[in-house]
């Protein structure tokens, strides 16, 4: 523009004024350099960083136009539902794609037509739910691909063909069934593949043909009935591999091969019981694995052998069985200096349930040596000094019924008799009782300890309480003796009285006198005798009749007469 200026202001007539001439072209070239390209302008609403273009959450159903010059492109987050055939053929610049978390269902082929540059393509979290054979074929540079968050219930053999240069493919989270023979065939420097968390129920030998530069697989959370290592041939980079979360109950190796890279198998919560012998002799570099969360009972002498390069290993949460087949796993693990569970438990047979492995097998002796019967146990337990201790292979069960008479389970290397599992219980018994006697008479001596330096310490405190205890019990004896003379039958007196008082009210307090009476059965009372002071006989002398009580006290200087209804009352003391 500045070239067409000076040009133009050259062939303008010399009579023209030159000053206002060029102040004209000036102003006319900085007005064109201010007015930006078409190719260059940027979407309404959208973010733009120089070609790279960002217009996420806007809820966008179409792809913007005029966008030639984009070498990234973000419509995360709109209300795209189609993809259709050319729909990105003005965006050659492209090197990554951004469609994640939209509503896409359908994806024609020829969809990516024209974008040979792109490198990175998200499609994760729509709902596709199938892709057509040739979608990526225009693809050859694509290094990314996620299709994470869909609903893809199967894979065309050739979706992946010519991707040559892709590392990473994301497909967890879909509906996968199964996986066709070689379709990874042309994806040789694929380096991660995820087909986690899909309904894959089984694999094929050749599934994984093609992948020989893949350090990372994971198949966790399917569907797999079975781990065969014969599944993942000339995979000899593979370093880390996933199947954790599956309904595998066997882990075997079909195929006689050997991974010198894999260093992490992770196969926990899964329903193994069953480990073929050789399995890991495959994995000669093996530095962790994880079994937790599973069936397995015991682990055979072979396969602890071949774990002799773990580092780290997880067999928590299995249904371990603290018989004699669990020796071999205990001298293993009171070997390994790696990482492990805290705690491995039992879950057989009951006597042991819950108990540590370690400590069962010592607790019980389970791995006592039968051709002695001293308490003999192996070299791993705490002071024992023998060495080259000899081990055989699993044997049975001492808590299974004794299979040869007289009581007795034979095996290859042991003798185990039923009748030593009854006296380490009755001996278990007796250890618990003597504890808690212990424990009382511990309890008891510390009660006393405690009162005799509370008696050292504060004597006279000691002193008060004694005399109030025994004052307490002096009234308590008083008020049980008051009771009881309350509830003593009375005798029934009766008596003749002939006051010789014409006014028939007579009292006689400590003086003589004259009465007669008569006490039941046949009893007299002396005529005339002495009243005395130890006994009171109250009189009531009434018209009719006449009512007798006695009552013990002791009488004090006065002894009071009360008129009440009847009509004279007498009190006269006198000893029967």
């Amino acid at each position: 523009m500045d070239f067409l200026l000076i040009g133009l202001y050259l062939k303008w007539p010399l009579r023209k004024p030159p000053g206002l001439i060029l102040l004209l072209w000036c102003w006319l070239g900085i007005m064109l350099k201010m007015v930006p390209s078409v190719e260059g302008v940027c979407p309404r609403l959208c973010r733009c960083d120089s070609k790279l273009l960002y217009c996420e959450g806007l809820n966008l159903t179409d792809i913007p136009r005029n966008l030639s010059s984009a070498l990234g492109l973000s419509m995360r987050e709109n209300n795209l539902t189609e993809l259709r055939e050319g729909h990105f053929a003005g965006l050659s610049q492209l090197t990554w794609l951004y469609l994640d978390h939209n509503n896409i269902d359908v994806v024609e082929e020829g969809t990516f037509d024209r974008l040979r540059r792109v490198k990175e393509l998200d499609l994760s979290t729509n709902h596709i739910e199938s892709l057509p054979n040739g979608t990526f074929r225009p693809l050859p540079n694509l290094r990314i691909l996620d299709l994470s968050y869909n609903r893809l219930q199967a894979l065309e053999p050739d979706l992946f063909h010519g991707l040559r240069k892709l590392t990473n493919l994301h497909l967890r989270y879909n509906a996968l069934k199964f996986v066709p023979v070689r379709i990874f065939q042309d994806c040789r420097s694929m380096q991660f593949l995820d087909l986690g968390y899909n309904q894959l129920q089984s694999l094929a030998r050749n599934s994984f043909a093609g992948l020989f530069k893949l350090t990372e697989l994971h198949l966790e959370h399917n569907e797999l009935v079975k781990v065969n290592l014969a599944h993942f041939p000339r995979l000899i980079s593979l370093r880390t591999l996933y199947m954790r979360n599956n309904r595998a109950t066997v882990v075997v190796s079909t195929l006689d091969w050997t991974w010198p890279f894999l260093e992490k198998i992770d196969l926990s919560s899964n329903e193994i019981a069953y480990i073929e012998p050789h399995v890991f002799e495959s994995v000669p570099n093996l530095k962790a694995l994880m079994l937790d969360a599973n069936r397995l009972t015991a682990v055979e002498q072979r396969i602890l052998d071949s774990w002799s390069s773990l580092g780290s290993i997880t067999l928590a949460g299995n249904e371990w069985e603290c018989s004699r087949n669990v020796c071999a796993l205990a001298q293993w693990l009171s070997a390994f200096r790696g990482q492990r569970d805290s705690q491995l438990l039992c879950s057989s047979p009951d006597v042991a349930q819950g108990e540590d492995v370690l400590d069962a097998v010592y607790a019980f002796q389970l791995c006592e040596d039968g051709g002695d019967q001293s308490t003999t146990t192996m070299g791993w337990y705490p002071g024992y000094t023998a060495k080259d201790q000899a081990w055989g292979g699993p044997t049975a069960n001492p808590y299974d019924p004794p299979a040869a008479e007289g009581g007795a389970v034979v095996t290859n290397s042991f003798t185990v008799t039923v009748a030593n599992l009854d006296d380490i219980e009755s001996t278990m018994q007796i250890h618990k009782v003597v504890t808690g006697t212990m424990a009382l008479i511990f309890s008891f001596l510390i009660v006393v300890l405690m009162l005799y330096v509370s008696w050292k310490c504060f004597p006279a405190g000691v002193r008060q309480v004694r005399q109030c205890f025994s004052s307490h019990r002096r009234k308590q004896k008083q008020k049980q003796s008051m009771q009881q003379m309350a509830t003593m039958s009375t005798p029934e007196y009766y008596v003749d009285y002939k006051p010789n008082h014409i006014e028939g009210a007579l009292v006689i307090i400590n003086e003589y006198g004259s009465c007669t009476c008569q006490q039941q059965p046949s009893r007299e009372c002396e005529r005339g005798g002495f009243l005395k002071r130890d006994a009171v006989l109250a009189l009531v002398v009434g018209r009719e009749r006449a009512f007798v009580w006695r009552a013990y006290c002791s009488i004090s200087s006065l002894v009071k007469t009360t008129r009440g209804q009847s009509d004279n009352l007498a009190v006269l003391h006198f000893k029967c």
